[in-house]
């Protein structure tokens, strides 16, 4: 043959019954099992022969068994070796066969050194120090980049494994710890199976070991130098651990998204704040999911508006920065940014501005409440001008009269003239009093003098008080008292007051031809409820408090109409929150206001 070799051929005598009679020695070394005897069963020494693989082994013996009597055969069978073994079988006469096997082998000398050439290449090249070994777990090749991975450890041709380990491990070669334990588990390996090791020497280099079984029972190891890589690591980790306490400590929340839409990083804050479940905002989590589990929950709101919302940001163009202030389900406001970062992602970050909005809110609220207050102090202190001057007037006209009376002026026109400044003075003295009033209570310096007060005596008073009034006006007032009404202990001077404005008002926001009630009755808990209703022009609900406000009439139109400061409901009501009770007022437009007046049962006597 030209392109192939033949090895000696091994025989062997088989009778009829395929029993072996005879064999040459050549036939052992085509065994994995000792020489056969006489009488052995040829179909079993098939079974053991060398550089087949298993179902090659049954084929052949099944073709043993098969032979036809006085019918030559033969069989070939390729091995994994690279052989053809080929397998005869010639009758002998007068019966019995003669059994050969010839192996052929590539004759090809010039390409096998060619492929080890080229084998010894590649191991030279390799950076990574390359040792093997074979069957019986000796050194059969090391490459040269051993002595600069493993610089100091020395090694040779058919030193065993087991040698190699036990002069390594005392060095600390293969690591630290005690020598003799790192060597026991060294030689308790399962060589048939791949290992994976690393560890530092004790010059400081990182070095990780690869352990593979051959096919020829041997075993490659490949240790190569990771130092660099094992400190590149330690300085990613290092850094990511930075990132995550600052990204856990920061008081935003951030979200990282990269170009492909989905989400490379984010803290535990985002998630707080955007009311997410754990588990939703891991890498690699696609913007649409995210978007999607926000809608089905209603995080930001119901309807069709939040959903137009939320579905634009998947068509947003991200290198566009985008703010927008969002409120969740909760209340709680986010100030949302999105900012694009390198590489096409972007960045998104929600602060929690839900106080610095409410900071604001009230703050506005209260610049409101300032200009407003300035704006009712303007318009008290023009009233008040006027208020104050029409009395002086009166005093002033009525006494220039008297003066120019001459010296007998007439008694009638003297009393007159003295009773209408007698009037003004005491009208002019009202208003002062209401003033002083107002300048007690805002400086929290407001006295109450306690007395036996009647609470039927006081209602009577302050209706007579007011009824030539209300006769000028044409209207009408009732009195609607019940008999078992408290003897108090409080101020009956400010109590008396309090009814003088609750009626004066009556009376001035009530039309010709209405009705003022006045009621007294005692509460289920012993508290004394004076009530005054009138059929006047009424309140608008969203106005009842404001009437309480000093310097304020419900509209400006009133205080053109109506006379009066403005004052008058605020100094009744910070009048019988100091005896402890209440003032409110109920009220509707075009029909009518009743103020409810109640004292606590603690002022009963």
């Amino acid at each position: 043959m030209s392109d192939a070799g033949l090895q000696a051929a091994a025989t062997a005598v088989l009778d009829q019954h395929l029993t072996l009679l005879s064999c040459t020695q050549a036939l052992a070394g085509r065994l994995e099992c000792p020489l056969p005897s006489p009488g052995d069963g040829a179909a079993s020494l098939l079974r053991a022969a060398a550089g087949l693989a298993p179902q090659d082994r049954e084929r052949a013996a099944a073709w043993l068994t098969e032979l036809q009597a006085a019918t030559p055969a033969h069989l070939q069978v390729a091995t994994p070796r690279g052989e053809t073994l080929t397998l005869r079988a010639d009758p002998l006469s007068p019966a019995g066969w003669l059994l050969t096997l010839t192996a052929a082998v590539p004759a090809d000398a010039g390409a096998a050194h060619q492929r080890a050439s080229m084998l010894g290449a590649i191991l030279a090249a390799l950076p990574q120090a390359v040792c093997m070994f074979d069957a019986a777990d000796r050194v059969t090749v090391v490459n040269p980049a051993w002595d600069a991975v493993m610089d100091g450890v020395a090694i040779r041709i058919g030193e065993s494994r087991a040698d190699l380990v036990r002069r390594m491990a005392p060095l600390g070669e293969l690591g630290g710890g005690d020598p003799d334990k790192i060597v026991a588990h060294a030689l308790a390996l399962d060589l048939r199976q791949p290992h994976r090791f690393v560890f530092r020497r004790p010059n400081g280099k990182v070095v990780e070991l690869h352990g593979h079984p051959l096919p020829s029972g041997g075993r490659i190891i490949v240790i190569g130098d990771i130092t660099t890589l094992t400190h590149a690591e330690a300085a990613a980790e290092e850094r990511a651990a930075q990132i995550d306490v600052m990204l856990t400590h920061t008081r935003h929340g951030v979200l990282y998204w990269g170009a492909d839409r989905r989400l490379v990083a984010s803290n535990r804050l985002a998630a707080e704040l955007l009311g997410h479940p754990p588990g939703l905002l891991i890498p690699g989590r696609p913007e649409d999911e995210v978007l999607d589990a926000m809608i089905a929950r209603e995080e930001w709101g119901s309807g069709e508006a939040t959903r137009v919302t939320l579905e634009a940001l998947r068509r947003r163009d991200r290198a566009i920065p985008y703010r927008r202030f969002l409120t969740t389900k909760a209340g709680r406001v986010l100030d949302a940014r999105s900012d694009p970062v390198p590489g096409g992602g972007w960045i998104t970050t929600f602060s929690d501005v839900t106080e610095n909005m409410r900071t604001q809110q009230e703050l506005r609220a209260a610049r409101d409440a300032a200009e407003a207050a300035n704006r009712a102090k303007s318009r008290f202190l023009a009233t008040m001008s006027h208020e104050l001057r029409t009395p002086l007037n009166a005093v002033i006209g009525f006494s220039d009269a008297l003066l120019r009376e001459g010296r007998a002026p007439a008694p009638a026109r003297v009393a007159e003239f003295a009773q209408q400044i007698n009037d003004a003075g005491r009208q002019l003295l009202t208003l002062i009093n209401i003033v002083l009033d107002v300048a007690r209570i805002e400086a929290g310096r407001f006295d109450l003098t306690v007395e036996r007060v009647d609470p039927a005596a006081l209602v009577h008073d302050a209706v007579r008080r007011i009824a030539s009034a209300a006769q000028a006006a044409d209207i009408t007032v009732e009195m609607a008292l019940a008999d078992d009404l408290p003897v108090l202990r409080a101020d009956e001077q400010r109590l008396q007051q309090v009814m003088t404005h609750l009626l004066s008002n009556a009376v001035k926001f009530t039309n010709a031809g209405g009705t003022i009630t006045v009621g007294a009755e005692t509460e289920a808990d012993g508290g004394l409820l004076i009530t005054v209703r009138d059929t006047g022009i009424g309140i608008p609900e969203a106005e009842l408090e404001h009437v309480f406000e000093p310097f304020t009439q419900v509209e400006d139109s009133h205080a053109r109409r109506f006379q009066g400061a403005g004052i008058g409901l605020y100094v009744a009501r910070a009048l019988v929150l100091g005896h402890g009770g209440s003032l409110v007022l109920k009220s509707r437009p075009n029909e009518g206001t009743t103020a409810e007046l109640r004292l606590p049962h603690t002022l009963a006597v």
